[in-house]
Order: C-alpha cells, then sequence, then structure tokens
C-alpha cells in the first residue's frame, strides 16, 4: 500500500469516500477479486521509475538538502499543489527520497490552514474540557523531510487546546539526514509547547521508538502520530473525553487523507471500522448497516471497532 501522509479530523466528521484509481502494477503487488468481487491490490508502492527503469542516484548533499521554501498562499485550505510542466523533471528526483512529492510538501507553510468539515452538531459537543487529563504527543520518525514532520506538530499546536498539551516528544529513530540533528533541536526549541527531541542511537523500529517516547511521556495519556499527518480543528478533544470516560479505552480518529502527489486535503468516508481480511490484512469496511440505523438520530455518535491499524492511537499510560 502507499505510504501516504494523513489528515486527522475529529471522530464525528462527515464526508464523502475518496476515489481510487488503480492504473498499474509494480513488481513487488499483486492483485485479486476478493469474495464480495472486490478489487484489491496489494504491496509496497515505490513511485515512478525513471525511464532506464531505475531509481535515480540520490547523493548525500541532495539527501541532506533542507530544500524547505515556502510560499504563503500554497495548499491554502488544503488545496492541491500545482507544479510547472519545466519543474516536473526536478519533481520526479526528489519525489524518490520520500516517497510523496516534496516539491510540493517543501512549498506550503507549517501552519498552512485546512477546511473544517464538520458536522454543526459535532461542532457544539467536546467544548468542556474542564477536569480532562492531558497529552503527550508521541511522534516517531526516521529520515522524514522537514516540511512533513514539522507541519505535523505545528497542527497539533495550532489546533489542541493548550490545557490539554502536556508536551510533545519527536523520537528520532536513527536519522542520518544533518537537518534533522541540531537544526530540528533548533527549531523545536522555539515552539510554545514543551518539545523534546530523544534518539534511539540505533535503528529500533516503530515499537520499541514509540515505547521509548512513552517512558519518557509525563502526560496522563499518550497520543501516538505518524510523521506525515495534519490535524484538523477538533481533533484532541473528543479522542480526550472519550478516554476520560473510560481508562481502558483505546481510541482513534476518523482519517482523511492527504495526496502524495499535490498534498491536497482529500476528505474520507466516515462511518468505517477496521478489520482483517482473510489473508490477515488490515482494511477499512463501511459499517453493517443496523450500527448505522443507531445512528440515525446522531450520526457524530462514536462506534466501536475492536483491531485498529495502530499508527493514530490514544490511550491512558
Amino acid at each position: 500500500m502507499p505510504l501516504l501522509p494523513i489528515a486527522w479530523k475529529d471522530t464525528c466528521l462527515d464526508s464523502n469516500g475518496p476515489l481510487i484509481n488503480i492504473n498499474r502494477l509494480s513488481r513487488d503487488q499483486k492483485e485479486y477479486i476478493d469474495r464480495r468481487g472486490v478489487h484489491v491490490v496489494v504491496g509496497h508502492y515505490m513511485g515512478e521509475m525513471n525511464k532506464a527503469g531505475h531509481t535515480p542516484n540520490l547523493t548525500d548533499e541532495l539527501l541532506n538538502a533542507n530544500l524547505f521554501s515556502p510560499r504563503p498562499q500554497e495548499g491554502k485550505l488544503g488545496q492541491p499543489v500545482m507544479i510547472p510542466s519545466h519543474e516536473m523533471p526536478r519533481m520526479q528526483e526528489l519525489y524518490h527520497i520520500n516517497r510523496f512529492n516534496l516539491m510540493a510538501s517543501d512549498r506550503i507553510p507549517l501552519n498552512r490552514s485546512l477546511p473544517d468539515v464538520r458536522k454543526k452538531r459535532c461542532q457544539g459537543k467536546y467544548t468542556d474540557l474542564e477536569g480532562l487529563p492531558s497529552t503527550s504527543i508521541i511522534i516517531v520518525f526516521h529520515n522524514e523531510a522537514w516540511s512533513t514532520l514539522l507541519r505535523t506538530v505545528h497542527s497539533v499546536i495550532n489546533r489542541s487546546p493548550r490545557v490539554l498539551l502536556k508536551e510533545i516528544l519527536l523520537v528520532d529513530d536513527n536519522s542520518n539526514r544533518a537537518f534533522l540533528r541540531e537544526p530540528l533541536e533548533q527549531h523545536v526549541a522555539q515552539l510554545p509547547v514543551p518539545t523534546r527531541v530523544l534518539r534511539t542511537g540505533k535503528r529500533v523500529g516503530l515499537v520499541k521508538a514509540r515505547l521509548l517516547g512513552a517512558e519518557d511521556a509525563q502526560g496522563e495519556v499518550l497520543t501516538f502520530l505518524d510523521a506525515h499527518c495534519e490535524c484538523t480543528k477538533g481533533w484532541l478533544e473528543s479522542l480526550i473525553t472519550r478516554i476520560s470516560e473510560d481508562r481502558t479505552r483505546v481510541v482513534c480518529p476518523v482519517i482523511d487523507i492527504i495526496s502524495d502527489d499535490s498534498f491536497a486535503y482529500v476528505r474520507s468516508f466516515e462511518l468505517h471500522w477496521g478489520a482483517f481480511n482473510w489473508e490477515l490484512h488490515f482494511r477499512w469496511y463501511t459499517l453493517a448497516s443496523e450500527e448505522i440505523k443507531k445512528r440515525k438520530k446522531d450520526i457524530s455518535e462514536p462506534f466501536r471497532q475492536d483491531p485498529d491499524n495502530g499508527r493514530r492511537t490514544v490511550c491512558y499510560r
């Protein structure tokens, strides 16, 4: 599956499902028709090859260059970034660094605006924050792009009630890009929310890196985020409210999409739940009709699901 940047919104958003056009298979992908007649493609998307059939030679100089050069109106309100045709060769070269359109990402400001697509009923909920626990935001990264990593951090700060934010922990799983060392530490030291960079010292993988962050966290609640997401308005309040009602809960939000090609914000469908198919691949499925009927009066009500993909998760320590 493609490694895409993601957008977070709160748990009671309504949206139309994205239309995904599959027009090619790479060598490390396979396809099949499942029992319901749904065409499924499984594999890891590696981006376009060059004309010779090989990925370009990425030099250390290019990998260590921070090309972040924001333009004030690019990506505003989640709009796509359009790259002129004469810059396409350079765009395709940079694409292979992080497997998304790095040129587009580097032109979007760290504090770009996103639309508030919540239902009116949802906007009126979760306004009483008194007594709610504080949370530590834990973000694991490895050689992440400067723009996507810090846009994640800035979106958390800009769209989260300060009273709920204890700190932000960036756990570096042995990155070797120069701008993720001292320049990153200097940047986060100036943020209005306490933000620290933890280093694993060696490559340990996502789970151990998250555990390192959890051990060092000071908040009552742990919130785990990917390093390439953007939080929308109201994303945190509903999650913290739900978990405060029952300490045994592990909650996750509705997840929207950020295009890996244009960085456009794309609303996902709302009433879906996660499950494993017979090949043990995690998939999102539409809620059963009886569950949808239960929410006829208030479609913004949360619902239970058993498995989660674990990439965006909130839980008590």
